[in-house]
């Protein structure tokens, strides 16, 4: 054996016994070691006297080799090797990147790196003369040293913990603590070394986001809704909810938690295959778009809860799909919509549906019959005397008369039919899979209910009967056919006396016009006379002055009273009788000379015809503009029927126009702006213009155009088309088109002979196109 040089180990403490340890250390090729004795040397690190035990090393090499391989013998290391390696150590110690210290057993730093001097800013002196105590935070110092003094009685040997120094300048420095115990040869605690890692920033950080999620958490626990982390599908884990579940659903956060599928389980079946399928397309989507779905939720203690479920998919770190989303409950609205559903499609006062339900419903069942086969009628019912009731009693005694008349018509209506409120005194029930003497006999008992027990009402009582028609549908028939039978037959029932029935026929058209037409002829007297005749004004469009319409207008001029207005002319027609024929007529005549007109010019323009209340409620009345109309070969979109703003109609009037509509018939609101309820008005009329009152433009102290911008506004806002009516002067037309006006109508574009009026408007092609064409 031969020594090779020396191994050493720095920082031991001098030999308290006088003498070194250990022994000479040999390797062999067969890895065995021994250890010859060590020698306690004295080196400085960091200026500080430090013991290093150093040993002379050897180990066996093979024979075999020249070069030292193979061969036993001893390869020798200089001796000077040792204090370079010692040289090594101190370099190390000094610049190793976390803080050492090495502390006695009376807990002073002997011997300090100069990272640790660095962060903390006392010297070496300065450390060897403090305990650790006093440069630890109070809140961590007792801690830190009840481990110490374990470790001082030897029961550890290594403790690590996150602790506050407190730097020479007073600054807080946030470490991560490892110390670790170091024996002597007897295996009792001699001194301990400490490192030190900055964890300051981390902590900062730590605090921030704890602050942070602090904050987030707080407000949302204050949204009034359920923020929530979950997994897709059925038996997703739900990794967060809010505290607020608990108040949407019945359940704490924590329960909802701990059970996968209690999401799933609590969602409506009506709801879950459409609410699952939903989430599937959005993960097959790739999108981390919000999506939103509105579903059922049944609440713990059984009651249905309308959410809804706004949700962005996200994936974490390790490609797991996690929905981020709100839950809303939107119960409330749900039952609002529900409502207003109901009320839209429902009469207020009977709680029946109205018209426009039993219309669809038709339809449905019309649908359903042609491919079963099964009979479909509707049977029109018409309270008789109930005019007399509301016009003597009041308004309120009228409608306790119509509930009690819905309530009895409920009572001979079957499990699957509808029964209805069509307006005023008009009632209507669907019945299908019944032949017409099966109808018959229902129209019978409703009579039979109605007449036999008298109605009370206000402390009194009335005996109200009814008039009835019956349709049924026959091949290829179409909810508006069905119901003009059902309506006619009625009509017919009516004139056949009160109370009675009528079943329609083929053949009951053609009388109820032709009734119709004899009775405008009984007025011919009066419109022979020549005292009534039209006026025509060209209605044209405020860009291009092209003519788009002519205005058929009434005018009487009588040799005692004079020049009638028109709205005279109309009340003096209504109350004497003659209207239904006058009107008649006059439409008539307009049709005519229109057509004429048309012809000789090649416009392509509508016919505008003002009609009254009286004429609008007719039972025949969309009948009888069909027929005339059909007769001068004008098609449904060259009419346009106006109706005067705030006009009340009843719902026979409402039905009327909106068989015109489907017919193809423009209908327009005349004088809009002077009624009380002319917005009102564009809420329940059917319009497609409106045509806006001449006092806008009228000079005057209330004159305001921004207030005629504002009406033509709300009227293109609902896509109507807004004419302008009464233009007398230039200063009143560029108002119109500064207003953004599409038509114009007035004296200014000229008013009289229907054949004085040109294709264009001169004036209008003179002054320029601002308006909108």
């Amino acid at each position: 054996m031969t020594p090779t040089g020396v191994a050493c180990g720095c920082g031991v403490p001098a030999p308290s016994d006088g003498h070194g340890g250990g022994g000479r250390l040999f390797v062999t090729r067969t890895g065995e070691r021994h250890l010859s004795a060590a020698e306690p040397v004295p080196i400085g690190i960091a200026g500080k006297p430090v013991w290093c035990a150093v040993w002379p090393v050897t180990w066996r090499i093979p024979h075999d080799d020249q070069n030292g391989r193979g061969v036993d013998g001893a390869a020798a290391l200089p001796a000077h090797d040792a204090t370079s390696r010692v040289g090594r150590l101190e370099t190390i110690f000094e610049l190793a990147p976390v803080g050492i210290g090495i502390v006695d057993l009376e807990g002073r730093t002997t011997m300090t790196n100069d990272l640790l001097r660095r962060s903390l800013g006392f010297t070496a002196d300065e450390f060897a003369a403090m305990t650790f105590t006093e440069f630890t935070h109070p809140d961590d110092a007792a801690a830190n040293l009840e481990l110490f003094e374990q470790m001082v009685d030897g029961e550890l040997d290594q403790f690590s913990m996150d602790k506050r120094f407190i730097g020479k300048d007073g600054q807080m420095v946030w470490a991560e603590l490892t110390v670790s115990l170091v024996r002597n040869r007897a295996g009792a605690p001699d001194y301990a070394i400490g490192m030190t890692q900055d964890i300051t920033a981390r902590k900062r950080l730590e605090r921030e986001l704890r602050t942070a999620e602090e904050g987030y958490r707080l407000l949302v626990e204050r949204v009034p809704a359920v923020v929530y982390a979950a997994e897709p599908g059925a038996a997703g884990r739900w990794d967060y909810v809010s505290p607020q579940i608990a108040g949407m659903l019945g359940f704490t956060a924590d329960e909802w938690l701990a059970e996968p599928d209690l999401w799933n389980r609590q969602l409506d079946p009506r709801d879950r295959a459409a609410v699952l399928d939903h989430e599937r397309r959005v993960i097959r989507s790739g999108s981390t778009n919000e999506s939103t779905d509105t579903y059922r939720l049944r609440h713990r203690n059984g009651t249905t809860v309308w959410v809804r479920d706004d949700a962005m998919l996200l994936w974490d770190a390790e490609g797991r799909a996690v929905f981020h989303g709100v839950l809303v409950d939107v119960t409330r609205e749900k039952q609002l919509e529900e409502r207003l559903a109901h009320e839209v499609l429902h009469d207020s006062l009977t709680g029946l549906p109205n018209r426009k339900l039993f219309r669809d419903r038709v339809g449905h069942a019309l649908t359903a019959a042609a491919r079963s086969g099964e009979a479909v009628a509707v049977l029109f019912i018409d309270l008789d005397g109930f005019k007399t009731i509301n016009d003597t009693f009041g308004h309120a005694a009228g409608d306790e008369v119509i509930v009690a008349a819905a309530r009895r018509l409920q009572t001979c209506a079957r499990a699957g039919d509808t029964a209805a409120r069509l307006g005023g005194d008009e009632f209507a029930v669907l019945v299908e899979n019944l032949t017409p003497a099966q109808a018959m006999a229902l129209g019978d008992r409703i009579l039979a209910v109605l007449r036999d027990t008298p109605v009370e009402f206000g402390g009194r009582t009335a005996t109200v009967g009814a008039s009835i028609g019956i349709a049924v549908a026959g091949a290829g028939e179409t909810t508006e056919t069905l119901l003009r039978n059902a309506d006619l037959a009625m009509y017919q029932a009516k004139a056949e006396g009160r109370g009675r029935l009528a079943l329609y026929t083929p053949g009951m058209h053609d009388e109820v016009v032709n009734r119709f037409r004899l009775e405008s002829s009984l007025h011919a007297v009066a419109v022979a006379t020549a005292a009534i005749s039209l006026d025509y004004q060209p209605i044209a469009d405020l860009g291009s002055g092209v003519v788009v319409g002519i205005e058929a207008t009434v005018r009487w001029s009588d040799p005692a009273f004079g020049e009638l207005p028109r709205n005279e002319l109309i009340a003096a027609a209504e109350h004497s009788g003659v209207l239904a024929g006058v009107g008649s007529e006059m439409f008539r005549r307009a049709c005519t000379a229109f057509v004429a007109w048309r012809s000789a010019v090649g416009q392509d323009a509508y016919l505008s015809f003002a009609v009254s209340p009286q004429q609008v409620e007719h039972a025949l009345f969309a009948t009888a503009v069909r027929g005339i109309i059909d007769d001068h070969g004008l098609e449904p979109a060259g009419l346009v029927i106006g109706v005067a703003d705030g006009l009340e109609l009843a719902e026979g009037g409402l039905g009327a126009l909106d068989d015109l509509r489907a017919m193809g018939v423009r209908i327009a609101i005349e004088g809009f702006g002077t009624a009380r309820s002319s917005l009102d008005c564009l809420r329940r009329l059917p319009a497609d213009m409106v045509k806006i009152d001449g006092s806008f433009l009228e000079q005057g102290a209330s004159h305001d155009p921004a207030l005629l911008r504002a009406i033509v506004q709300l009227v293109r806002s609902l896509d109507l088309v807004a004419i302008g009516d009464g233009v007398e002067t230039l200063d009143q037309l560029a108002e119109l088109r500064a207003a953004s006006c599409d038509l114009g109508r007035g004296p200014l574009f000229g008013v009289g002979a229907i054949e004085l009026i040109p294709a264009t408007i001169p004036v209008l092609r003179t002054t320029g196109a601002t308006g909108r064409t």
